[in-house]
């Protein structure tokens, strides 16, 4: 008898063992489809600007360079929804279903700057980082008639006449507000800002003569130095694009003030990990892939890598910095 209970209870436990691999085995194989599953339908690539705008064109030349590597033959969809600052898209973003197929293409204007202001429903570490894609600097610049030849020259000047020198921007707090700023605080000077409410309007201040200059991204620029109308005396960002190599860094000139302007892929907070590697793996590739380089460089953009624990050091620590430029000019508290 005592043998037959034995018996059983070896019996019963092979059983139990066959079970528990084969359930094992099914959850392996399950995680494994979810991977391969993903995506089943496009990708909704949301861009906070209108139509034209420079992060929308960064947005399409990456999300065609990303459908080559995006499994399963699925298609990569840029979505223009602009207003509000260029928050409506980032809360469209910020709300959507944390499943992989709501993406944003945002700049360091909605994930660093506009949180600081109070008036979003995201703050600077509300989403799931994907990477960083881009950076471009932003240069001054004025009118190829204005006096100062060179950035030492047009410093002297504004250190000797405060807040005589006007620039245009594209609206209070905004990159092109806080390069200037930076450099304020840094060279220990006054400018006066003259907000706008779009960059072709800024431009259109300097060439009629509204302002005396403004802080331009590199393909707004160089139109317009081409052109023999715009003259740029110095680079307010952290390094020298393509083709810019002769234009000095503040830095170069003992000043310690740098503001870039960074694009990246973010999600709604809560992305699964399998999902997030698939799509971080897919615009990685992308932005690798030399096709995809040539566009961006044709368009004044350079490539700039990060990975999501990169990323989001760089937008806490630019959410950080600029909070205390705000601060200090009396926008925020």
């Amino acid at each position: 008898m005592k043998k037959l209970v034995m018996l059983s209870l070896l019996i019963l436990s092979l059983i139990l063992g066959g079970c528990s691999q084969t359930q094992t085995a099914s959850s392996e194989n399950n995680e494994g489809q979810a991977n391969s599953d993903f995506p089943k339908k496009p990708i909704q690539l949301i861009v906070p600007y209108a139509s034209g705008s420079s992060t929308e064109m960064i947005a399409r030349v990456l999300a065609k360079g990303a459908e080559k590597y995006i499994p399963n033959g699925q298609s990569v969809v840029v979505v223009n929804k602009p207003g509000g600052a260029a928050t409506i898209g980032a809360t469209e973003v910020h709300g959507a279903k944390p499943d992989g197929y709501t993406l944003g293409m945002l700049t360091v204007s909605q994930l660093s700057l506009q949180p600081l202001f109070g008036k979003t429903v995201f703050t600077h570490d509300s989403f799931q980082p994907i990477l960083k894609a881009t950076v471009v600097p932003q240069f001054l610049t004025v009118k190829s008639d204005a006096p100062w030849k060179t950035f030492e020259e047009w410093l002297e000047y504004v250190k000797k006449n405060p807040n005589k020198f006007t620039y245009a921007t594209v609206g209070a707090g905004s990159t092109v507000h806080i390069s200037m700023e930076a450099l304020n605080a840094a060279a220990n000077i006054k400018t006066k800002a003259v907000h706008f409410e779009s960059g072709g309007e800024t431009v259109t201040a300097v060439l009629g003569g509204h302002t005396q200059g403004a802080s331009l991204l590199p393909q707004t620029a160089k139109e317009y130095v081409k052109s023999g109308d715009f003259r740029i005396l110095a680079n307010l960002g952290s390094y020298k694009p393509e083709g810019h190599e002769d234009i000095p860094l503040l830095k170069e000139k003992g000043l310690d003030a740098e503001v870039d302007v960074f694009t990246g892929v973010v999600a709604p907070k809560g992305l699964p990990k399998d999902i997030q590697k698939v799509i971080h793996d897919a615009f990685k590739q992308a932005l690798e892939d030399p096709e995809v380089q040539k566009q961006l460089k044709e368009i004044d953009v350079d490539p700039k890598y990060a990975g999501p624990e990169e990323f989001q050091k760089e937008i806490t620590e630019s959410y950080n910095e600029y909070g205390e430029i705000l601060k200090n000019i009396g926008l925020i508290q």
